[in-house]
């Protein structure tokens, strides 16, 4: 039998101190909650250490609580700037208001071990929040409601009245779930039987809402943040529907969005900048080139689900974050100031791709932000020398245009557009076809749908009309060009395949998306005009088709690809 320990340890000046050792997680948790009510120190942690056979020893940490301490017993709003806009009561619910609601609670929630979604989902939770001395509670209401009248023009009281209208129907609806009682031994231990139970209970229409609210209620007494993201990460099954999986994304989000959290998960990390890179990583579902060894064992849990494309509101939750960093002040790499703008130019070349910067406008923003810190230069000066010097530093010209594209979206886009145009305009003239902005080694497929992906960026994009219009058209002409001398057209209507097959490859081409509307894809459409116009071409199109029922259905199918190809019936 391994032999157990468990150490209850308090954090004091940056240190962890045993306080005492106890050979009962019993009790030694009972010591834990004791000295998180006492709020004397600034955190409260209990480790499991285990002797193994050969005399090593293994720890984890079963229990961790950040609190106030001592020196500042009561939490209070954090004054933010910025805060999403709720057209309903139904977007309160929201993963945008719920980041807000961690933005302006933050100290509250990482203090008492609670995430939004639990405190919307768990009357108790709600009513404590309500009833906190200070009052967080109506300081953060006021706060959002200044910013959203601020926004839209409405009248600050009138808003404020609207938002604790909504907090009562939300404290309404998570009481009535409360009531039902035969839930709530339903938890996340058989996700599964949860789900059902509160499907026969609500319906599928209230399915996902009670289940929110068991959840919250298991939580409430679960206080600690990795236990919520162990529980919710081992119920996050493959076999889950999307729904299922979607409240579970949601919660993960939440707990995500605690920076004791993201702590834990990083692990110690050299700089700001290694940290920031292993988070892209992580919500990437991407190995990391350097790993650090001190993490977690639901690290590579999580990044699995990231990789299949399982959490998207954890991913954004994670990339809200990077931006936060990156737009804040702290530096990149504290310890080495002289590589500084070294660390920038990796956490750049880490967010650019040919799609753009990941984040878009809003990334492409932050990135701006923290590249204008280096220069003297305020207001629009500061800016303009600050989108110019992003643009030396990104090499690749298909990179350029995405971030011309994302920061023209942006107000930094709306004071530097002479900037932008001129880049944009000097950018064009340098490509004499489409390689000067993609690889040449690429695919031809692959080249173009790079191309037309652009084109559409463009077409979608705050740059002036006409610049637009003329960029788009001039590339359309290079695809041309390109479709023309590359041969892909005639690579598709091979000769040596039957004229069905040939047929139907120029049409599928031409539905794919794979090119906009303009010359190159009239190219393949008059290819296929040109079979259309052949003698006996529905004779020659069912060639070797001798059951005259499929040779009907054959030529039914093909009108109906041509009609999706662009040809009027």
């Amino acid at each position: 039998m391994p032999n157990f320990t468990f150490e209850v340890k308090t954090l004091a000046e940056k240190r962890w101190l045993v306080d005492t050792v106890f050979e009962s997680e019993t009790l030694a948790l009972k010591r834990a909650n004791e000295l998180v009510k006492a709020n004397q120190c600034e955190g409260v942690e209990v480790t499991r250490e285990r002797m193994k056979a050969d005399g090593t020893f293994s720890e984890k940490v079963i229990f961790k609580q950040m609190l106030a301490g001592p020196g500042d017993p009561q939490v209070q709003i954090v004054p933010i700037e910025d805060a999403n806009d709720c057209q309903s009561l139904e977007d309160v619910y929201g993963l945008e208001s719920r980041l807000t609601m961690w933005k302006v609670l933050r100290k509250y929630f990482e203090q008492m071990g609670l995430t939004p979604s639990e405190v919307l989902h768990n009357y108790g939770a709600l009513a404590k929040l309500m009833d906190n001395d200070p009052p967080v509670y109506p300081a953060a209401i006021d706060r959002i409601a200044t910013i959203q009248a601020r926004r839209s023009g409405q009248d600050a009281r009138e808003r404020r009245d609207e938002l604790y209208s909504w907090a009562n129907i939300i404290a309404s609806r998570a009481r009535e779930a409360e009531l039902e009682r035969h839930l709530r031994k339903f938890n996340l231990t058989d996700y599964p039987a949860l789900l059902q139970a509160c499907e026969d209970e609500g319906g599928p229409a209230r399915r996902d809402h009670l289940v929110r609210c068991m959840i919250a209620r298991q939580f409430y007494i679960e206080r600690n943040f990795l236990s919520k993201l162990d529980f919710l990460l081992k119920a996050a099954t493959p076999t889950l529907d999307r729904g299922a999986l979607a409240i579970l994304d949601g919660y993960i989000a939440d707990v995500l969005g605690s920076a004791t959290v993201i702590q834990e998960l990083l692990g110690n990390r050299s700089n700001l900048c290694s940290a920031l890179i292993a988070l892209i990583d992580l919500m990437e579902g991407k190995e990391e080139d350097k790993p650090c060894s001190a993490v977690p064992d639901l690290v590579e849990v999580l990044r699995r689900l990231f990789a299949d494309g399982c959490l998207p509101s954890g991913a954004q939750v994670l990339l809200d974050r990077v931006k936060v960093q990156i737009e804040g002040r702290q530096p990149l790499n504290r310890a080495n100031p002289e590589q500084e703008d070294a660390a920038f130019n990796q956490l750049l070349a880490r967010l650019s791709s040919p799609k753009g910067i990941t984040g878009g406008p809003k990334m492409a923003e932050a990135l701006t932000t923290r590249c204008g810190l280096r220069f003297p230069e305020g207001g629009a000066p500061g800016r303009r020398r600050a989108v110019s010097t992003m643009l030396g530093m990104i090499r690749d010209p298909m990179q350029k245009l995405r971030y011309l594209i994302n920061i023209a979206e942006t107000q930094t886009g709306e004071v530097t557009m002479d900037v932008v145009t001129g880049a944009i305009d000097y950018l064009s003239a340098q490509a004499l076809d489409i390689h000067g902005f993609i690889n040449p080694r690429l695919p031809s497929t692959k080249k173009m749908l790079m191309v037309s992906d652009l084109q559409r960026a463009l077409l979608n994009s705050a740059i002036p009309a006409d610049l637009r219009t003329r960029v788009v058209d001039q590339l359309d002409e290079m695809l041309a060009h390109f479709v023309q001398k590359d041969g892909f057209i005639d690579r598709l209507d091979d000769p040596v395949l039957s004229l069905h097959e040939r047929a139907i490859r120029l049409v599928k081409f031409c539905s794919s998306g794979v090119l906009l509307e303009g010359r190159a894809l009239q190219i393949a459409r008059r290819r296929i005009a040109e079979h259309l116009r052949q003698p006996n071409f529905v004779e020659r199109l069912t060639e070797g088709c001798n059951n005259p029922a499929d040779a009907e259905r054959m030529v039914r199918d093909f009108h109906q690809q041509l009609a999706a190809a662009g040809f009027a019936a």
